[in-house]
């Protein structure tokens, strides 16, 4: 029987946590129509069935995280058409993980409930000694989920399932021992309010980042850039460019073709380190970090020194549309063999970036300032200047093969407004 398998998005990406199901056991399904969103550190994303049929299982509830690989739902690709719904007697999709445990039992020896955990909640609870009766659960239908237990394990007073009315309650001298139990506590603890749980997506982004952190040996450089003359072009062309195009011109399109054309005189930063070889890109892919109000995503520019600097302008601006709303295919956050990170757009003048899982190096475009420079033997004058700042794994490349990847960027941006 076909399966639906969690797909990797990408290097250095793990794991995927199942935000929602868009098809139910029993429904018909066409090819490509979305059936699932998933939500990774790079985005969240609805995954396209590869069959045409009818989905008999799902085999990962909503709240559940799992490697990538994992088979997320079975699907019988002969059936489909109008066929009828599912039936009633068939499980929910909730309870087609696993089979439930032992039902907690409550004091009096009366069945508190019985329910259905995933083997990964089912792990974890059993690892820290926890009763799974007693999570509060924030899934499907009060489905207790992997997020669930480690809130639980952080603060079990503020994420405890309320006891049901009457359950241990014998009489009197239950309740005189329930209160004297109580004092002997004290009151319970109470959440942190500065405490704001991790998203799937920050757990995410914290862990690959540690990785890289971990596993990557970075050196790190600073050139200064004047970029008078670049100033100079764009305040000339940004209206006329707005008006032909429908998007603002930034000064990331003019940095993303520096980039890629130094890239593609030094090909040796546009490759990844393996612990067999350097094993360099034929093709400049571009990943652009982007800042959105869930966290960090970095869409892929593709081919980007091919492109004109209104594809650019275009192409960016739509991949930072599409982030912000949490639209992002797979395929657009896939494949990047080099990162810009243009963090001057939030006043930064001198950053160190981590470099990613995949890549040997990102360089980060910092903010232009004005400042006094000679611009001869005894004059000053006030001059656009910016700071470049790259990040490199030292495994794959030496400080004089990164210093002379820096110094042609440099100099491609302080020719911009001669090549015009």
């Amino acid at each position: 029987m076909p399966e639906l398998i969690m797909p990797n998005v990408g290097e250095g990406v793990t794991e995927g946590t199942v935000t929602k199901w868009l098809k139910r056991e029993g429904d018909d399904v066409a090819l490509d129509e979305p059936v699932v969103e998933i939500e990774t550190d790079k985005a969240v994303a609805e995954i396209p069935s590869p069959f045409a049929g009818r989905l008999t299982r799902i085999l990962v509830p909503e709240g559940e995280t799992v490697p990538i690989g994992t088979p997320l739902a079975a699907f019988d690709a002969a059936a489909g058409g109008a066929e009828a719904p599912a039936r009633a007697e068939q499980l929910p999709a909730a309870a087609a993980v696993a089979a439930p445990p032992a039902a907690a039992v409550a004091s009096g020896g009366e069945m508190r409930r019985t329910r259905g955990y995933s083997p990964v909640v089912i792990k974890l609870a059993s690892d820290r000694g926890i009763d799974l009766s007693l999570v509060r659960g924030t899934g499907v239908d009060g489905r207790v989920t992997r997020q669930d237990v480690e809130r639980y394990i952080e603060n079990p007073a503020a994420n405890t399932v309320p006891p049901a009315a009457g359950v241990g309650v014998v009489g009197v001298q239950a309740d005189v021992a329930a209160m004297r139990e109580s004092a002997r506590r004290g009151p319970p603890a109470q959440p942190s309010p500065e405490l704001v749980p991790l998203t799937a997506t920050r757990r995410a982004i914290g862990r690959h980042m540690l990785e890289s952190h971990r596993t990557i040996p970075v050196a790190w450089m600073m050139v200064e850039a004047d970029v008078t003359g670049l100033v100079s072009l764009r305040a000339r062309m940004k209206d006329d460019f707005e008006r032909r195009e429908g998007v603002k011109l930034t000064y990331l399109p003019f940095f993303v073709q520096a980039v890629a054309g130094a890239l593609k005189e030094h090909p040796q930063l546009n490759a990844t380190f393996t612990d067999d070889g350097i094993r360099p890109h034929a093709d400049v892919h571009l990943g652009i970090a982007m800042a959105t109000a869930t966290g960090l995503l970095v869409p892929v520019l593709r081919d980007a020194p091919a492109l004109s600097l209104a594809a650019i302008a275009l192409e960016t601006a739509r991949l930072g549309a599409k982030a912000h709303e949490r639209r992002l295919t797979l395929d657009e956050l896939r494949g990047a063999t080099f990162t810009i990170d243009n963090t001057g757009a939030f006043g930064s003048i001198a950053s160190q970036p981590i470099v990613p899982v995949g890549q040997v190096a990102i360089i980060t475009t910092e903010a232009i300032r004005r400042e006094l420079r000679p611009v001869g033997d005894e004059l000053f004058g006030v001059r656009s200047l910016m700071n470049l700042c790259i990040s490199f794994d030292h495994r794959a490349l030496d400080g004089a093969e990164a210093g002379r990847f820096m110094q042609a960027v440099k100099e491609r941006l302080e020719r911009v407004s001669a090549d015009v």
